[in-house]
């Protein structure tokens, strides 16, 4: 299931984050999630949709294909009106037909019809006006709590396709919804994505914009997680393969960065090797030979998403963040000052260097470690951007 959203009995439980985030909403807080690609957020999501502690309701919303703030706002719209949310509805709150009808009344100019919501002119543009009336018209002994996935996808694409004011008006817009007191007492937002919404307002200078928002981050398993995280992927085989405590600390030290995709990816390579050789155990050179498969061309969708993500960079920008990961992959970690030097280059005069670096920390590249020095997050990726990278750019 690796790269997948996965849910029911796949799902391997997040409880710390999982109750992190609960404590906030608990708090009454609008939340970001704040994690990169591929590190689990998703399905943690998910998990909370299908099994909601008591007290509320999930309804998550993806919102990565919308450019424009009526496109984002018809997406959720459209969730909240369509049958399975009103169905879930009349399952929990033994709502009838008149009240359905009467929610799906509650924007003017705005109608339900087969394929979802259907409008009397065809110039309406929805807002967060709209959307406020809809969530208003809710009346929950329940809380609502809608997840909005890839948020900031949808912020960029409104600042690069329109302009500044454009994306300044639509996150006022957001910032107004996430205010309304009224709204507040039923409603809570929780937006995710895998580009850091932080840093992107801050190079519009929006900041300001998503203060009332508290920042939640996805952790690494711990090496106990680790190893029960391999015990449950090993359950799952038809047929289990023998793998001591010892070789799945050596696994667990090869990933590096604990998140279980890419403790998958290898599980995945090493029981190839376990049955392709024939082998009655695990050893640290059998974990080596499914690792250094894990790099041979035909795998190379695990890892390429790193190299295509930095294109959302202008040219500049996309140069110094290649730059900086290339000089990283011949150190174990690099101080600020070795950044600071790239940065001087001619052609980086005119470049946010700071920008860059927090991108690239934001969005899961890079880390500042204990000694105040940069170095990557994942070994893993560290070795694929050394070996095939910068082809990619």
């Amino acid at each position: 299931m690796a790269g997948q959203v996965v849910r029911g009995d796949k799902y391997f439980p997040r409880e710390t984050d999982q109750n992190k985030l609960l404590r906030r909403l608990r708090d009454g807080s609008h939340l970001l999630v704040l994690a990169p690609r591929r590190v689990g957020k998703t399905s943690m999501l998910f998990y909370l949709q299908d099994n909601p502690p008591d007290g509320y309701v999930f309804l998550y919303n993806i919102v990565q294909s919308c450019a424009t703030e009526h496109e984002y706002y018809k997406q959720i719209i459209d969730n909240l009106f369509r049958s399975e949310f009103t169905d879930q509805l009349s399952s929990l709150f033994k709502w009838g037909k008149d009240q359905i009808d009467k929610f799906r009344s509650s924007i003017t100019g705005v109608s339900v019809g087969a394929t979802g919501i259907e409008f009397d002119h065809q110039d309406r543009q929805l807002t967060h006006r709209d959307l406020s009336a809809a969530l208003n018209a809710l009346t929950l002994d329940k809380k609502l709590v809608l997840i909005i996935d890839e948020f900031p996808d949808v912020v960029e694409k409104i600042y690069n396709q329109q302009d500044h004011k454009s994306a300044e008006s639509f996150l006022s817009g957001c910032r107004e919804l996430w205010s309304e007191q009224r709204l507040n007492q039923h409603v809570q937002f929780v937006l995710t994505g895998s580009i850091g919404l932080d840093t992107l307002v801050s190079k519009m200078a929006l900041s300001d914009l998503i203060n009332v928002l508290i920042p939640v981050s996805i952790a690494p398993l711990s090496q106990a997680q680790g190893r029960e995280f391999i015990n449950t992927l090993n359950h799952r085989e038809l047929e289990p393969i023998q793998i001591d405590a010892t070789a799945q600390d050596y696994l667990l030290d090869k990933v590096g960065w604990l998140m279980p995709y890419y403790i998958e990816i290898l599980w995945m390579q090493l029981v190839d090797v376990y049955f392709d050789e024939g082998l009655d155990s695990v050893s640290p050179a059998n974990i080596d030979a499914a690792y250094n498969k894990l790099f041979s061309i035909q795998y190379q969708s695990h890892f390429n998403h790193w190299a295509e993500r930095l294109n959302r960079f202008a040219d500049s920008e996309k140069a110094l963040a290649s730059d900086v990961l290339t000089a990283m992959c011949e150190h174990a970690q690099l101080p600020g000052s070795h950044l600071f030097n790239l940065s001087q280059a001619s052609q980086y005069q005119q470049t946010n260097c700071q920008y860059v670096i927090d991108c690239l920390i934001h969005d899961g590249y890079i880390f500042i470690n204990q000694a105040q020095c940069y170095q990557f997050t994942s070994p893993m990726l560290k070795e694929w951007w050394g070996r095939y990278a910068t082809r990619r750019l």
